[in-house]
């Protein structure tokens, strides 16, 4: 791993807002509910020459801007190479972790929900599955005029109504697929649902629509899905209980605890224990503060929104 170099404190400029160590998230409007999660805000500080080192949860897909111009910041997903995200960043929808690395900086997004992706851009998620770049239009919005609207901003409670504004305008009319695709988000958090053959009949698709609908507004096949969010569930069950109850925490779609250990290799690249173990304070604010807002710790285990 190739350490960054140093840019000075001069180096990094910032808009409006502070860079000041916080987090922040906020719902989005309620007409926007089914289509964004919500809105966020990571603000972090270094001494020169260090870096904060943080991960993001396997998730759908996250609209990212940075506000730190000059300051340095990269990514990975799992084991992947190196990234270093534009001002405006699209991170697709995710089967693994996304390692994060960085200087002073200050960064707000947005998380896409499902029904979101098909209104706000034109190719499919799958396009876009474990995979980040930048960003395409949004609208009529291009990515200056986006990194221009929160350089505009200099309080931080008026990113959720800029983010609100920007979406609203950017927003495709409703395709015929929407409540499909709501359904299908929905039955995925249900944990009686544990075959495709389920999550179809719950939704009220054929498998072959169910498997359509995956590839355009997912990222993911159906099978992954229900493994994302069967070993999500579980990952945060144990979270809560104490070690001797970890066992019986999990969800009883897992054959045996060695089989969820197994699942959490493939998604977070190690143990659970070892991923709940890391020294990351971005993420362990972000399972708190999620909670607290959002009403769930990962944005793929959160409750679809209500229809428009």
């Amino acid at each position: 791993m190739t350490a960054l170099e140093p840019i000075g404190e001069a180096a990094a400029q910032v808009c409006g807002l502070p860079t000041t160590p916080r987090m922040r998230y906020w719902k989005p409007a309620e007409a926007l509910a089914p289509y964004i999660s919500g809105y966020h805000l990571y603000a972090v500080e270094t001494a020169p020459g260090e870096l904060h080192r943080d991960v993001f949860q396997p998730a759908w897909g996250n609209l990212r801007i940075r506000l730190t111009d000059g300051s340095r910041w990269r990514v990975r997903v799992r084991e992947g190479k190196w990234l270093w995200p534009g001002r405006v960043t699209l991170f697709g929808p995710s089967s693994a972790v996304t390692w994060s690395e960085s200087e002073t900086g200050l960064v707000v997004g947005a998380g896409i929900r499902p029904r979101g992706w098909p209104r706000l851009f034109a190719g499919d998620a799958k396009g876009w599955a474990d995979r980040i770049g930048d960003c395409p239009a949004l609208g009529s919005a291009t990515s200056e005029a986006l990194h221009e609207a929160f350089c505009g901003i200099h309080e931080e409670d008026a990113v959720p109504g800029c983010f609100d504004a920007l979406f609203a305008d950017a927003m495709r009319p409703r395709g015929r697929d929407d409540e499909a695709i709501g359904r299908m988000e929905a039955a995925l958090l249900d944990p009686e649902v544990k075959t495709v053959g389920e999550l179809a009949d719950t939704a009220g698709l054929s498998v072959r629509t169910l498997e359509r609908l995956a590839r355009r507004a997912f990222g993911f096949t159906p099978k992954l899905l229900l493994r994302r969010a069967r070993f999500l569930r579980s990952l945060h069950a144990i979270r809560r209980v104490p070690a001797a109850d970890r066992t019986t925490a999990i969800d009883p779609g897992y054959t045996d605890y060695s089989h969820f250990v197994r699942d959490s290799h493939a998604f977070l690249g190690m143990s659970p224990q070892a991923f709940l173990k890391l020294d990351n304070p971005l993420l362990k604010q972000s399972l708190q503060l999620r909670d607290q807002v959002l009403g769930a710790p990962a944005q793929a285990l959160a409750e679809p929104g209500a229809s428009e």
